[in-house]
Order: structure tokens, then sequence, then C-alpha cells
């Protein structure tokens, strides 16, 4: 009997030796009609856990005069900030070869990663980072939730019961730091307290 050709999607997994992604993004606004405008990634080796590198990247917004003006706000994106931005296609080109092969990681993901796949079907392009992710929030709650010290599990309230130092809030290199730091925290605190 002949066996079936083997599957894109039925690759060796092996995520605990793939690179880390940590990542974050930053948008236009809410809606799933508007646009990236800035990654922030934190790449990680495994097993040791340490950073490889750190990126940021502005993308030049397509249709500027769709966004959401608080949502600008809150990033304080400017012309002037974003006169170097890149061009979507050529920052996701960029993320493909700092994020290859590894294993995003974020907080509270789902939005993150469901604008980013959208990004990357816009230009065409396909990711080459690895088919699964990971999200620290569960981890969080899953780990803290019987801490009765902690009343929410926004970054945010998670960073502050882990006393990690803030860094920028909706920077998205900063959140991607963040987003490694808690990561880290919440291993030591499953080790500590031999969940």
């Amino acid at each position: 009997m002949k066996r079936p050709p083997k599957s894109k999607y039925e690759p060796d997994t092996k995520i605990k030796t793939r690179n880390l992604a940590f990542y974050d993004l930053e948008f236009t606004g809410l809606d799933f009609n508007h646009e990236v405008i800035e990654i922030g990634c934190v790449l990680v080796s495994q097993p040791d856990l340490k950073i490889i590198k750190e990126w940021l990247v502005k993308i030049k917004p397509s249709h500027i005069e769709n966004a959401d003006k608080n949502s600008l706000r809150i990033v304080e994106y400017s012309a002037e900030k974003w006169k170097n931005a890149l061009p979507l296609k050529k920052a996701l080109n960029e993320f493909n070869k700092i994020a290859k092969g590894s294993v995003l990681i974020g907080y509270n993901s789902v939005w993150d990663f469901m604008f980013l796949k959208k990004a990357y079907h816009e230009v065409g392009l396909d990711p080459a980072f690895h088919w699964q992710n990971l999200d620290v929030l569960p981890m969080a709650f899953m780990l803290l939730n019987n801490e009765n010290k902690i009343k929410g599990f926004r970054m945010v309230e998670v960073a502050n019961f882990l006393k990690i130092k803030k860094l920028h809030w909706h920077n998205p290199l900063d959140d991607a730091k963040i987003t490694y730091e808690i990561f880290m925290e919440l291993l030591e605190y499953k080790n500590k307290h031999g969940q």
C-alpha cells in the first residue's frame, strides 16, 4: 500500500528546540479593516532561553485616513516618527528573516495573530514562522489564579504582580520584552511552587 504524500501541515513540531519569537503588534485601530503599523520582536534561543536579537519596525499605513484617532494617540503616531517606516511587504519580509522557523509567543495574542496573518495575506506572502504558537496569558491564569493579590490578568496587572519593571506600554518592542520577562518569571514561579 502506497503512503499518502506528507502534508505541509505535518512538519516536525519540535517546539522545545526551536527559537522563540516573543512579539507584539500595534494597529491603526481595533476594527479588522485597520492596519498593522508596528511589530516588535524579541528572539530567544532554546534551551537556554537567552535573548538573541531585539527588533522593531514601523510600517507605513496605506490608509491613515481610516485610522482611529485614539489608537494613533496611544501608539504616539506622527508623520515625523513614521517618516522612515517601511512598506508592509518589506516589513513582513524582514520579520520572516528574523522569526524563520520560530515559535511565536505573545500576550493575549489572538488579536495580534489574526492581524498578522491578515497582513501576510494582503501582501501575498507566506509566513516563515512555525505554524504552532503560544500565549503567555493562559499560563499566567493557570499559575496565578489562586493568588489573592492579583485581581486581573491584563499584561500590566501580571507584570505588576511579578514586580516586572514597567517599560513603555504600547511600544511593541517593550511589550514583547515584558512578555518574555513574564514568561521567564512564570517558569520560575512554577518551579518554586511545584506546579
